[in-house]
This record gives C-alpha cells, structure tokens and sequence, in this order.
C-alpha cells in the first residue's frame, strides 16, 4: 500500500471531476492521470462512492474553511477582513486545481449536485458548512459591537453578496429547504 498513491488518486479525481463531472469520470480516467493501472485505483476505493467520499472530505470541505488569517483580520482591521472575506463557494472556486474553460459556478454546482447523489450526508455536512459560515460572521458581528437585532441580518448580508446567494437559492429547490436560519 503506497499512501502516496492514495493521495494522488483522490488529488486527481478532485481535477477530474471539477472538469469532466463526476458521473463522466470513470476508474480508467483516474488511473491513467496517475500513471497507474485500474486495478490500482480500484485497490484504495473499490467503488465510485467511496472515491467520491474521499473526495468531497479530503478536497473539497476543507476548501471550503476560512482561511486563517481571516481571524487575524477581523481583529486588527474591519476593512482588511471585508477585502479578505468570501463565502465557502467562491473559496472553493478560487482553489480549483486548475483553470477551467466556462464559469467556475457551473462547475461548482456540477460538483455539489453529483455528490449530492453519491453520498447519502452530503447534504447535511452541506447546511453545517453554512450553518458554521453564518455563526461565525454572526459572532464577528457582535464582537464587533453590532446592534444584536442586525447580527443576523448582517452575517446573511455577508454571506449573499456574492454567489452565494445565486448558489443557495439552487440547493434549497433541491430539496434542503429545512435549512436553518433562512
């Protein structure tokens, strides 16, 4: 077993299903991208979920996490953490493994949609990424000393000002209108 391998499979799906999809993206695909055969892709994921599992935790949540200096910001300066901030999809985007001919949106909203489909808690671990997003720019708010009744109006404010809000109103026909707080 060479867990180098194992990271350079689930490097490479992330690549191949951002630009092909995931459903166009077959074992055969994967393993000529890391030179190796489909018996070796097959050996550390045995089935498309598993490898789309793999995917979506390893690459593609942790994308979606605030950087760090983004702490460092809203504490010295409120301007150089409005410069700094962008929601979870256009962070995602932004970290895309490469550049991708059209609209990265679409490609993120390819992504989202086909793991919806091969992971059963896709769409819960989905919402706790807003869930949190929206709690920490709530909390951020009032460390700030906002007025507690704009706090939440401002951390949605935040969050809909780019394409999130583009992207959110899509997820919530997909089924997930139970989502929290909106």
């Amino acid at each position: 077993m060479n867990p180098n391998l194992k990271q350079r499979i689930i490097k490479e799906a992330y690549r191949l299903f951002i630009a092909k999809g995931m459903k166009q993206t077959s074992f055969c695909d994967v393993a000529f991208a890391v030179h190796k055969s489909k018996g070796a892709v097959i050996h550390y994921f045995p089935s498309k979920r598993l490898l789309v599992d793999a995917v979506v935790k390893m690459c593609f949540f942790p994308a979606s996490q605030l950087p760090t200096e983004i702490d460092s910001a809203v504490e010295k300066n409120w301007d150089e953490f409005l410069r700094l901030y962008r929601n979870p999809i256009e962070r995602v985007i932004n970290s895309f493994p490469e550049q991708l001919n059209g609209n990265g949106l679409m490609h993120y909203m390819q992504f989202v949609s086909s793991a919806h489909e091969y992971m059963d808690d896709f769409s819960q671990m989905y919402q706790e990424l807003f869930a949190k997003e929206q709690d920490f720019l709530s909390n951020m708010a009032c460390n700030h000393k906002m007025c507690v009744n704009d706090t939440a109006e401002f951390s949605r404010q935040i969050l809909n000002t780019s394409i999130g809000k583009t992207f959110l109103g899509m997820f919530l026909k997909m089924g997930s209108a139970d989502f929290p707080g909106w």
